[in-house]
């Protein structure tokens, strides 16, 4: 899996990122760079997957790949696909449920809230009140208590577990026998402690990687079944109950969003603010890509937008660097990327600027 994921994103950046790029997107780095790309290369599904993913762990990968043929890595930082790694793509038919840009933190709660749910209530329904909990995080602690409080009584707790083992039963059938197997292996009851990742790794004779993107994905899989079908699964639904999608903009940039709703100019923000100017460009460029109709009419005029979005699309190219030298430096970066984001949400809430 964790090969189809970076010949996905490779194939999608078309040479024009780098592996530093990949390597933000799959950690959720949230960057008005990162959020850029992972909108206007259609990669938004992968953003912050892969929170713990080690850097030199990334690069090993690309090594192998291009030992594969799979891919062809240029000065040393930019990749494209071969015909080989084009072939894989076409041939991987696994459907994949990853929803990164909208939904990591709120799979990362649910698998936490999943976890300590299973070893509370199994190690309870057995009577041992005492045990070390696999999630340390206190949120989710407290979340399980307060299920436990409302479904204390034995028969209610054999229910929950007996319920939410057919629900994780029922959806692993549909799942391919190795994320199956992986997720369930990983679990952690009463009487049971689920093996780790490199035990995982070496019994199926995976890398790492795959075992951490096989085991997310089920995590992903099962928190849109639950919110898809609650009724048909109450308690993996109880389990996503109330968590909140993420907010992509970052604090610093809502600050600076604020003023841009008074009015206020970019220079008047900058003395405000005390940053730098470039900072508060890439706030603004961050908040365009994530605030539905944001106005952007005094820093572009409408026939200025369409000119950089007509000219990017006629080039086929995302980089800043082209757009630039064909539009004669006509305009600054700034303008360049607010136009791309701009695309971006306009193309999603159904306008076209290529037709203007």
């Amino acid at each position: 899996m964790f090969n189809k994921v970076i010949l996905d994103c490779v194939h999608r950046f078309k040479g024009e990122r780098t592996i530093s790029g990949i390597f933000n997107l799959l950690t959720g780095k949230k960057s008005a760079q990162t959020l850029q790309d992972a909108r206007v290369y259609k990669l938004d599904s992968y953003f912050g997957i892969y929170k713990s993913l080690d850097r030199e762990q990334l690069e090993r990968s690309f090594q192998r790949l291009e030992e594969k043929e799979w891919l062809i890595i240029k000065e040393d930082i930019y990749s494209l696909l071969t015909s080989k790694g084009q072939q894989y793509l076409t041939e991987y038919k696994e459907t994949l449920y990853f929803n990164g840009m909208m939904d990591h933190k709120r799979v990362a709660e649910f698998e936490r809230r999943m976890f300590l749910l299973i070893q509370t209530f199994t190690n309870m329904l057995k009577g041992n009140r005492t045990f070390i909990p696999i999630v340390e995080e206190m949120k989710a602690q407290y979340w399980v208590k307060k299920v436990y409080q409302r479904y204390h009584h034995h028969h209610d707790l054999k229910r929950i577990v007996n319920t939410l083992y057919n629900e994780i039963y029922t959806l692993l059938k549909e799942r391919p026998a190795i994320e199956a197997e992986l997720f369930t292996y990983r679990l952690t009851g009463a009487g049971v402690i689920g093996l780790t990742r490199e035990q995982l790794k070496d019994k199926h004779d995976v890398s790492l990687a795959d075992v951490d993107l096989y085991i997310n994905h089920v995590f992903y899989y099962l928190f849109f079944q639950a919110n898809q079908s609650n009724r048909t699964y109450p308690v993996l639904s109880l389990c996503a109950k109330g968590l909140k999608e993420s907010s992509l903009i970052t604090v610093s940039a809502k600050r600076t969003y604020a003023y841009i709703e008074k009015g206020w100019s970019i220079e008047e923000i900058v003395m405000k603010r005390r940053l730098k100017k470039s900072t508060i460009q890439d706030h603004i460029v961050e908040a365009a890509l994530v605030v539905p109709y944001f106005p952007i009419d005094s820093f572009l005029s409408e026939q200025e937008l369409h000119k950089i979005i007509r000219t990017a699309k006629e080039l086929d190219t995302q980089r800043l660097k082209l757009i630039h030298e064909k539009l004669q430096g006509q305009f600054t970066y700034f303008q360049l990327r607010l136009a791309l984001a701009k695309d971006q949400i306009s193309t999603e809430e159904g306008t076209l600027y290529a037709d203007a």
